[in-house]
């Protein structure tokens, strides 16, 4: 959690009644920008308004909160209804506090402000038309909003006591918000990454404003589904007691047939675009339900709860979701990003020492492609990897999911950067395809990918020798095997059906040195063929 604590939302919202008694249960102090301004100005708001104009006030606005946002002392900020419309302020914000978001329905906030005639904006207006012009107002504003780190309602059905304890359920939830991944696209989501934070769902569920106006559905696979099923019964207590869809296990499972018992599960039930899916499983079960989520009644919100390390640093984060066609892997997919991501570490002590090296392979990757510092962390800390160190895991995670989410912030549908996340994949999936997916996981076949690849990277004087066996001997250090007999013909016909191949064009990402790949295109058949060696 950061320093400061910011309540934002809608005039009459509760912002100013809820920060008092925020700032007396945790000790800090209160500040309401809209009172410094008034003290400063030597004059009301609606004066400001009236005499200086929108524009003048604005100004000041934004003064008093950078220098709130400067202050070394934790305080609760009750800002402005209109604070966050400045991207200014919301930078700010975000760069030195928690963003709260309290809201209510139009309704009831067109009652409270009826109360008294003071809002500049909403002044001598009949019920009826203050009542249809805060409908606009929340629309053209839902966008800024959207930028809090989570929400809460305020309703006159409860008391302010309930809404703080709600408030610092929320919080304590929120000290598991590792970073935020921007999509190029547009938008953001959070993730989390913490020890045993899935019991404590139902924070995230609300905050998202998904619970509960939302109908939830927990899906995951049949070996997860036994492995974790403590774990998986708390996840769905904590959305409702909601049922639980379980795929079987397995990458040879994961296709449009079982997918479309997904569907047919939901449409028997009654699950309408009102619906949320919680993600419980690894890598194939979170492609195919992100899948079913991007396209269920046109789309529908999903939330990823990997369990294995490889889908925490990798399928998880990015929104690239998709199922495999027999003519090859994640062929008929779409790119649809998860309302967010929580990686519970305490999940992966039921991972078995392949599917834990599967994980390493990828983070190794990033290494590679992106941040020698990083790779350097790697091999300094083999003994702490290799035993699971908690605090190990956790900086992994953190740094991979970090370069994913820069990554993808700038390319997230793999037109130019993005690329360089397939590192070890054209090699890996051919492996994969050869062997029908039943040899290597994921993981394992990218990492003798990578090796591939490094030695392509060597032939074509892109890299020089130290640094390949720089790479392969973290490989070797981390137990990655080292060998695997490849038929050179069918896999050189394999990679020609690769999704990233481009019309034709076959497409490598090769190293330059440890931290930078580059892009490579139709590198001759002899290369490749003689590049395989470096697994036999």
């Amino acid at each position: 959690m950061k320093e400061h604590i910011f309540l934002t939302g809608f005039m009459a919202s509760g912002k100013s009644r809820t920060g008092r008694t925020l700032s007396e249960r945790l000790g800090r102090p209160l500040v309401d920008t809209d009172a410094v301004i008034v003290e400063r100005a030597g004059k009301s708001i609606s004066e400001i308004f009236e005499q200086d104009g929108e524009a003048k006030f604005r100004e000041m606005e934004r003064d008093v909160i950078a220098e709130i946002a400067a202050n070394e002392t934790p305080q609760v900020v009750s800002l402005g209804g209109g604070a966050i419309n400045n991207p200014e302020n919301v930078k700010v914000i975000r760069e030195s506090g928690t963003l709260i978001r309290l809201w209510a329905k139009p309704e009831i906030l067109s009652e409270r402000i009826g109360r008294k005639n003071t809002r500049p904006l909403l002044a001598n207006l009949s019920d009826e038309e203050r009542l249809a012009k805060i409908k606009v107002m929340l629309k053209e504003r839902e966008k800024n909003y959207a930028q809090a780190d989570f929400s809460v309602e305020s309703t006159n059905d409860v008391n302010d006591s309930h809404i703080i304890e709600r408030i610092l359920r929320m919080l304590q939830f929120w000290k598991s918000h590792a970073l935020d991944v921007y999509p190029s696209s547009g938008g953001r989501y959070p993730i989390f990454i913490g020890k045993d934070i899935v019991p404590e769902t139902a924070c995230l569920l609300e905050g998202l404003q998904l619970a509960p106006s939302h109908e939830f559905l927990v899906c995951t696979d049949t070996t997860i589904a036994k492995a974790q099923g403590n774990m998986l019964n708390m996840l769905r207590g904590q959305a409702g007691r909601c049922p639980v869809f379980k795929f079987q296990a397995g990458e040879r499972n994961k296709t449009l047939h079982n997918l479309n018992q997904l569907f047919t599960f939901m449409l028997h039930r009654g699950y309408t675009r009102k619906s949320c899916l919680l993600q419980f499983s690894g890598g194939v079960v979170g492609d195919m339900a992100g899948f079913g989520a991007a396209t269920y009644q046109r789309g529908i919100p999903f939330i990823q709860f990997p369990t294995t390390l490889l889908s925490m640093v990798d399928s998880s984060v990015g929104g690239k979701v998709a199922v495999n066609h027999p003519e090859g892997k994640n062929m008929i997919g779409a790119f649809y990003q998860p309302r967010a991501v929580v990686c519970d570490i305490s999940v992966l002590s039921t991972l078995n020492d392949t599917e834990y090296l599967a994980g390493l392979a990828e983070i190794v990757k990033y290494g590679v492609i992106y941040d020698e510092e990083f790779f350097r962390y790697l091999e300094g800390n083999v003994n702490a990897i290799k035993n699971r160190d908690f605090n190990a895991l956790k900086h992994m995670i953190f740094r991979s999911c970090q370069i994913k989410a820069e990554v993808v912030g700038i390319d997230e549908k793999e037109s130019g950067l993005r690329a360089i996340l397939n590192y070890g994949h054209t090699f890996g999936h051919a492996i994969e395809k050869l062997t029908g997916y039943n040899m290597f996981s994921h993981g394992i076949a990218v990492s003798l990918g990578m090796r591939v690849a490094a030695r392509a990277a060597v032939m074509l004087s892109m890299m020089d020798a130290a640094a390949e066996s720089r790479q392969n001997a973290l490989l070797d250090a981390l137990g990655f095997p080292k060998t695997f007999n490849v038929d050179t013909e069918k896999a050189w016909e394999a990679m020609a059906v690769d999704k990233k191949a481009e019309k034709g064009t076959r497409v490598y990402i090769l190293p330059t040195r440890i931290g930078a790949v580059e892009k490579v295109t139709n590198i001759e058949k002899e290369i490749v063929t003689k590049a395989w060696d470096a697994i036999r």
